[in-house]
């Protein structure tokens, strides 16, 4: 379980990157209704109205294989992550959030929602703010273990994301929340928006094979840590029609300077706003990369987190990778 939500649950901004990697490295993204037809003066029978609800009680198992009942639409929720945050808002049911991270900070207007506390969340708070739902995450349940036992003891029940690896169980993440929160139809057309924006983005950066650049991720310093494949990172390339210079590498992992020197990628991007440390390394000044000035910052938020903008973090890459495409 390694990507880099985990960085910052932390989730911050640029000054808290060290604090962030370190947490990473200790714990390690259908169809919008379009209905045609007769009108009533063509013909008697009106169509059916399309109404796709939760049915509720809703009886459910989350990442932790543990059942919940929950017995109507939730009017007030905590969510303890930032993605699950950013999805709620992208259902449009931001005003059903009564309490959050400290590291939720997208979209802007999370901000004045009442914080409930970091990895080590306050309890207590969250009891006083009597939420129908609490949204955790899998990758926190190791830490929050204590604090979620008190939380059911209490009546409150905790619902446990997965920890998304892939754009498609980003999406299931998307619909399962949109199910708890009676907001699937709003979350089968966001999954569709995702999805067309990454079809046109991959039509846009179309490339042969032998013609397509290769990207060295990091996302961490020291160690270096970089993004291999079987992780989402490397989809988010792959769409943008790119090689991942760590493509013999499998999932999030450190490795050595040599083996960056050598993999001699194309572009160099960097999770954790260190391009300009990157460019003074030593050995580094003759990879292409480095020759060709096309070592980046990309904001860690949007290539990160297991949501909504992860489009907008593939598009971005691409920007980098392909800037004449753009």
């Amino acid at each position: 379980m390694f990507h880099t939500e985990q960085v910052k649950v932390g989730e911050s901004v640029q000054g808290k990157k060290y604090v962030q990697i370190s947490l990473f490295v200790c714990s390690v993204l259908i169809v919008s209704g379009c209905q045609t037809g007769s009108t009533p003066e063509e013909t008697d029978e009106q169509p059916s109205e399309q109404v796709d609800e939760t049915g509720y009680p809703l009886d459910i198992t989350d990442a932790i294989d543990q059942e919940l009942t929950i017995n109507e639409e939730p009017q007030k929720i905590v969510s303890l992550i930032p993605s699950n945050t950013e999805i709620v808002y992208a259902l449009g049911a931001g005003e059903v959030l009564v309490g959050r991270s400290d590291f939720d900070d997208y979209p802007e207007e999370v901000l004045d929602v009442q914080s409930i506390g970091g990895m080590e969340f306050d309890t207590e708070q969250i009891i006083e703010l009597e939420p129908d739902l609490i949204l955790a995450h899998e990758s926190g349940v190791a830490q929050a273990e204590n604090g979620f036992e008190q939380l059911e003891s209490a009546g409150y029940p905790v619902f446990v994301v997965d920890d998304a690896q892939t754009i498609d169980e980003v999406y299931e993440t998307i619909e399962q929340i949109g199910q708890l929160l009676n907001r699937q139809i709003e979350s089968d057309e966001l999954i569709e928006e995702m999805k067309d924006r990454f079809s046109d983005l991959s039509t846009q950066t179309e490339k042969d094979l032998d013609t397509q650049r290769s990207v060295w991720v990091e996302i961490s310093p020291q160690p270096i840590y970089v993004a291999g494949k079987e992780t989402f990172m490397d989809e988010l390339l792959q769409i943008g029609h790119a090689k991942n210079a760590a493509e013999e590498i499998t999932g999030w992992a450190e490795v050595s300077e040599e083996t960056g020197i050598t993999s001699n990628p194309d572009v160099i991007i960097s999770t954790y706003f260190g391009a300009e440390d990157i460019k003074e390394r030593p050995g580094w000044t003759l990879v292409s990369a480095h020759e060709e000035d096309r070592i980046y910052d990309i904001d860690p938020n949007i290539v990160s987190r297991p949501g909504p903008r992860l489009v907008e973090g593939a598009e971005k890459l691409a920007e980098y990778i392909y800037p004449d495409d753009f």
